[in-house]
C-alpha cells in the first residue's frame, strides 16, 4: 500500500483507507499500470468488466481485433488507450454497444492515431 501525503492549512494529514473494489476504479488503475509500464495492483474488482479490461489490454499487443462485448466503460477507456498507443485494428462490441453514442470520443481521438469502430 502506498502512503499519500495530504495537506491542509493546519498541517499534514495521515491515515490509511481500505476502499472497496470498484470496477471503474480498477479499470482506471489497469490503464495507468499499462501506460506506466508496470506496477503492482491489489484489491481489484472481480467484475466481468475488470476481467475483460485485463484481457483486452493483454490482447492488444498481439491482435488487431478486440471485442469490448457489452462493457461501456471498457469500450470508452480502451478507445482512448488504443488511440494514444498507436494501436491499429478494430475495436468492436455487442450489438447494443454499437448503438451507444461514442462518435464524439472517436472523432476527438482520431487526431491522435488511427482507430476504427464497427
Amino acid at each position: 500500500m502506498t502512503n499519500q501525503t495530504l495537506r491542509w492549512p493546519g498541517g499534514p494529514l495521515s491515515g490509511t483507507a481500505q476502499l472497496p473494489a470498484s470496477k471503474s476504479e480498477a479499470n482506471r488503475a489497469l490503464l495507468l499500470q499499462r501506460l506506466a509500464g508496470g506496477g503492482t495492483l491489489s484489491n481489484l474488482s472481480e467484475a466481468n468488466d475488470t476481467v475483460l479490461m485485463q484481457r483486452l489490454l493483454t490482447q492488444a499487443a498481439t491482435t488487431d481485433l478486440l471485442d469490448a462485448e457489452d462493457a461501456g466503460t471498457v469500450m470508452r477507456f480502451m478507445t482512448a488507450y488504443l488511440a494514444v498507443t498507436g494501436w491499429r485494428g478494430t475495436l468492436t462490441g455487442a450489438t447494443r454497444m454499437k448503438q451507444r453514442p461514442i462518435g464524439i470520443l472517436v472523432e476527438a481521438l482520431r487526431t491522435l492515431g488511427p482507430i476504427l469502430l464497427i
